[in-house]
């Protein structure tokens, strides 16, 4: 069980999967760190997952152009996902000193009027964020 657990506290250095099984557009926020910025220290520019849709994002290095960082500078090699910020709540499997939130939750009328779902699973060292 410990095992299990500290697993999840872990942030994955590899790919990342957004999935919106949601019938409304969402937008969110990847906190991230590397070599040079501490846990959730690096936060990227808000940027939108359609509905119905999926995005991937090869390593944290991958979102230095687009959407970009809000704190400046890029994400350097050695760099991990920490958390999502979605409907003002955070979601995350790094649940460091700077990183709030949860693996899963849930936001009422986070679709219009439909409460909206959000999970953060790591399987393996890829990331999985899934709004349903």
């Amino acid at each position: 069980m410990v095992a299990c657990c500290s697993l999840l506290a872990l942030s994955s250095r590899a790919a990342l999967f957004i999935t919106n099984n949601t019938g409304c557009d969402v937008y969110v926020l990847i906190q991230a760190h590397d070599a040079n910025h501490g846990t959730c220290l690096m936060q990227s520019n808000r940027f939108l997952v359609a509905a119905g849709t999926s995005q991937a994002y090869n390593n944290v290095t991958s979102l230095n152009t687009s959407p970009g960082w809000q704190n400046g500078p890029a994400v350097v090699a050695g760099s991990g996902w920490d958390s999502a910020l979605f409907g003002g709540a955070s979601l995350g499997g790094n649940l460091g000193p700077n990183c709030g939130g949860t693996t899963s939750i849930t936001i009422v009328n986070g679709c219009g009027t439909s409460t909206v779902q959000a999970d953060w699973t790591a399987i393996g060292a890829n990331t999985l964020i899934d709004f349903n």
